[in-house]
């Protein structure tokens, strides 16, 4: 896979971080080796290079800042199992990962959340709408047996599908497949709403969050009917490994600037590849309606 640095990046280096204040040329460097991983889900309508470089230029001008020349390796993984089978000292010191992969991965000890994504105006947990026309007919959810539904999947809504699963089995209505006539998963939007508000689909599903910034633009979209919502959700989670760090000034260093990138336009423009306005803290209350979702989901499945 080709990388490369496109100007948004340039701009990142001489804006955010400002480049004749970062460091001294003349300072001897010391050597050292960073491994970030990115979940696909993490990236869903992202550029994967876009991501990869954002993430270099990120890691190698922070370690400038703290005497460090980071050489950077990214990896993408396709779930959660590629970072679970990998031999301790080949695993990444960040990761980037939905809340739910997160707690997959929470009982194998190293990852550490730091770090969440913002839904929107800054808030890291959203709940999801279940929506339908609002001269649809349906009243319930059983009432979309046999109905097409719209679902926006992306960097930051992942989590709905498992919320919406959970709502089937609550009710004892099977699974998503065979309850839907068709399912339809889109990583934009206006694409997943649009057609549910003109009547072409029956219903949709997307972040309560997303709605909102919507429905602000278009006002008419509030003509739409709620048929389930869910608690708040957290949605994307930044981890560190617990061990494996050469320094714990660069540690540091990347999670504090990761905290600062909304506070420049350069800044900005990273946060708009990973689909997010921002980086805020990690609090572990914040994760405790996903822990309670996927403690429900395993107990059904057993």
């Amino acid at each position: 896979m080709q990388h490369y640095l496109p100007k948004l990046f340039l701009a990142f280096v001489l804006v955010f971080f400002g480049l004749g204040a970062a460091f001294s040329t003349e300072k001897s460097l010391i050597p050292c080796h960073l491994r970030i991983a990115l979940l696909k889900s993490s990236l869903l309508g992202s550029n994967e290079n876009d991501a990869a470089a954002a993430f270099k230029t990120f890691a190698k001008i922070v370690g400038r800042q703290k005497g460090y020349d980071v050489e950077i390796s990214v990896s993408i993984f396709k779930d959660a199992d590629d970072l679970r089978n990998l031999p301790a000292e080949k695993r990444p010191h960040i990761v980037l990962l939905g809340s739910w992969l997160f707690l997959e991965l929470e009982k194998e000890g190293w990852l550490t959340p730091v770090a969440a994504s913002s839904i929107g105006e800054g808030e890291v947990c959203s709940p999801f709408k279940l929506l339908v026309p609002a001269k649809s007919k349906v009243k319930t959810l059983e009432d979309l047996r046999g109905k097409n539904i719209n679902i926006l999947f992306t960097a930051l809504s992942e989590i709905g599908l498992p919320w919406l699963q959970s709502l089937l089995w609550e009710d004892d209505l099977g699974t998503m497949a065979s309850f839907f006539g068709d399912i339809a998963i889109e990583n934009d939007p206006m694409k997943t709403i649009l057609p549910v508000f003109l009547g072409q689909k029956d219903a949709g599903l997307i972040a309560a969050g997303k709605f909102k910034h919507m429905a602000k633009l278009n006002p008419q979209l509030n003509t739409m009917r709620t048929i389930a919502i869910s608690a708040p959700l957290l949605c994307g989670v930044i981890c560190v490994n617990a061990a494996g760090w050469f320094s714990p000034e660069v540690k540091e260093g990347l999670v504090e600037a990761m905290l600062e990138l909304h506070l420049s336009s350069a800044g900005r423009q990273i946060l708009q590849i990973l689909k997010t306005d921002r980086i805020m803290s990690y609090h572990p209350e914040d994760i405790e309606t996903v822990r309670r979702l996927t403690k429900y989901l395993n107990e059904i499945r057993h």
